[in-house]
């Protein structure tokens, strides 16, 4: 019971975090051994928009160099919520432990979107090595690389009694244009 408290601890602050676009942690026992979360919105958001500003071969498709990304807090959100729940029922993939996509979990969150998109790690312990790996990774790279999104959310989630400890998202969308109604007069 002890070692569940402090996840039940951050699933409740998640649940209560409303519409509100702050995150809040709360550090209890040993739960939380990821780079602090500033750390990691600095790092992930420098990492890719580097990535992003050469062009880059990702498998064997090309791709020309990317406008930079935004952080979004809303998709930070939703990715903290993607990682504690890996992180919990001690598995990796995109889909949650309710068979979930990344576009239900963005919108979860209130996030209208246009284009989104989700790149997952576990068992790496900075977003330095985090980032690398999925720049050698088609799939992952061309995530990074793809014109379409515009902002980032990213976070990570300890569980120091799962196989892989550590477990990365990032969430990549665009925001869905407002259609803007115009009434005759």
């Amino acid at each position: 019971m002890n070692q569940i408290l402090p996840i039940i601890v951050l699933v409740c602050l998640l649940c209560s975090c409303g519409t509100s676009n702050d995150i809040q942690y709360v550090l209890a026992n040993d739960s939380y051994r990821c780079e602090e979360f500033d750390v990691t919105k600095e790092k992930m958001l420098r990492l890719i928009n580097r990535a992003r500003m050469s062009s880059r071969n990702c498998g064997y498709k090309i791709f020309t160099p990317a406008g930079q990304l935004t952080w979004n807090p809303t998709l930070a959100r939703a990715a903290l919520s993607h990682s504690v729940d890996m992180a919990t029922e001690d598995f990796v993939s995109h889909k949650g432990s309710k068979g979930k996509a990344v576009s239900y979990r963005v919108e979860e969150v209130s996030y209208t979107w246009s284009t989104v998109g989700e790149n997952i790690s576990a068992g790496r312990e900075d977003s330095e090595e985090v980032v690398a790996a999925w720049l050698i990774s088609p799939h992952h790279c061309e995530n990074i690389m793809r014109q379409s999104f515009t902002e980032i959310g990213a976070a990570c989630f300890h569980n120091k009694d799962t196989k892989y400890k550590t477990f990365w998202t990032v969430v990549f969308a665009s925001p869905k244009e407002e259609v803007k109604s115009t009434t005759l007069q």
